[in-house]
């Protein structure tokens, strides 16, 4: 059966709807943890200790995801069936984590578990869906690496410029909301709900358009099966996927840290407004560097973008440690913003390149070894940033209890007894470790472009080789 053609517009409504999901958690990335601490009255130890419930739970469903959809064979395709299934799940965790439950609810550990179940629901369901999204490049592209650079570089442009839409509205529209309700809560949870509606669009025409590349297998085809040990073995006979996971997950811890408090710092100075330029500063910033990615990727290749990108990170980070307070201990909202642009610029250089750096090593693993662990490399993927989640994202919210945090009471600004332990939380502690994750790719990762686009055409070769045997 001959292969549909790939053509700009699948490329274009993969890439958003991709870019309208990140616009529908940007509410719960930037502000959930402000939310629960300011509006429904949770405190910043009790946050982080069911978070790490939470986020542990999460992990292990990403370790199961990827053993699960290798031995599906469901009606709609091996992926997009997923795609279908997800699209609701993930509207309804991403619009729970942000409702308002203060309106009928009093008790805080109610409304905590609440959120957790939103959070499981929806984070659960993004172990499934960056899985399949990963596994759908190679659906649409095939062995064409031109091709997968095209869909994931297409991916972040889109998500940058998305971004920027969502940087530039989000507050104003939650302030919006505030003034002509009076309930500030309120904000979020309709932000939140109306972003979630537009990526059930847009993730619905993407299903129809890809239909053709994810066609449903013979309900007698058989189910292949990728246990843990498979995945396990996956990695550890993998040096260069082992590299990827170590660094990644240095980097994730790191950069939880960063991504729950800077809403902290635009609240506590009494700057909360100007957070809004400051997010659209940087979505710019990365919508400029997204498009920057092919000449740069042409020039020092994807480990470079990689190495360049981690290392800027953390450079964007001490600036914002060194420098976006002043001697007075007032905010230097122009030095937090450059430092913000630089961390967001340097994340898109590699970003781009996606989940290619993990097809990569699944390529570089079949032609090694000669078992294929190809379709596991995309759930592999997943998994540093799980354990960054879990790890940083439950010792964020001890590390903010350990800065002193004191919410706000009426129009009162809530304020951080030790700002000097907040701003190690927010800049220093993501710096360092994106430094780490920096070094350790340039000393260790050895896999060029070209020796990936040979593994891939020896790999295609092979299996060609194989179906004219079995034929």
């Amino acid at each position: 059966m001959e292969r549909p053609q790939l053509t700009s517009k699948h490329i274009n409504f993969y890439a958003l709807s991709n870019g309208t999901l990140t616009m529908a958690f940007t509410g719960t990335t930037q502000y959930l943890m402000m939310f629960c601490t300011d509006y429904l009255g949770i405190s910043a130890a009790a946050y982080g200790t069911a978070m790490g419930i939470a986020k542990t739970f999460d992990f292990f469903v990403c370790i199961a995801a990827g053993p699960i959809i290798e031995k599906s064979n469901m009606k709609w395709g091996k992926y997009l069936s997923w795609t279908r299934l997800l699209t609701a799940t993930l509207f309804f965790g991403n619009v729970i984590q942000m409702f308002n439950t203060s309106a009928f609810i009093d008790n805080p550990t109610v409304k905590l578990v609440i959120v957790c179940i939103g959070y499981m629901m929806f984070h659960g369901s993004m172990n499934f869906n960056a899985t399949v999204r990963g596994a759908l490049v190679a659906k649409l592209a095939g062995a064409d690496m031109n091709a997968r650079r095209q869909l994931t570089t297409r991916q972040a442009q889109v998500g940058a410029a998305v971004s920027i839409i969502a940087s530039a509205i989000t507050l104003p529209a939650i302030q919006l909301v505030q003034n002509v309700t009076g309930n500030a809560a309120l904000g979020y949870t309709l932000v939140t709900l109306v972003f979630s509606c537009v990526f059930v669009v847009c993730n619905v025409i993407f299903i129809k358009l890809a239909t053709p590349f994810d066609p449903p297998a013979p309900a007698t085809a058989a189910k292949k099966t990728a246990t843990i040990g498979e995945m396990a073995q996956a990695i550890i006979t993998n040096k260069q996927m082992l590299i990827l996971v170590i660094t990644y997950t240095f980097f994730t811890i790191g950069s939880q840290f960063y991504a729950g408090t800077t809403a902290y710092y635009f609240r506590v100075t009494g700057n909360f407004s100007f957070m809004t330029v400051a997010l659209t500063s940087r979505s710019i910033c990365a919508f400029l560097a997204s498009m920057s990615v092919p000449a740069i990727g042409k020039k020092i290749g994807k480990k470079g973008a990689l190495v360049l990108g981690r290392f800027g990170w953390a450079v964007g980070g001490l600036f914002i440690y060194f420098f976006a307070l002043k001697g007075d201990g007032s905010a230097n909202l122009i030095a937090m913003t450059i430092g913000m642009c630089f961390i967001q610029a340097s994340t898109y250089l590699y970003m781009s390149f996606g989940v290619n750096y993990w097809l990569d090593c699944g390529e570089y693993g079949y032609y090694t070894t000669g078992k294929d662990f190809r379709g596991i490399a995309a759930a592999v993927m997943n998994w540093p940033t799980k354990i960054g989640m879990a790890v940083g994202g439950t010792l964020v919210g001890y590390l903010v209890a350990w800065s002193g945090y004191v919410a706000p009471v009426g129009e009162k600004l809530g304020y951080f007894e030790h700002m000097d332990r907040f701003m190690i939380t927010m800049a220093l502690i993501p710096a360092v470790m994106s430094a780490i994750s920096g070094v350790l790719t340039l000393v260790l990762y050895k896999l060029t472009d070209e020796e990936a686009a040979m593994y891939a055409k020896a790999n295609a070769e092979r299996e060609a080789a194989l179906r004219n045997a079995e034929a």
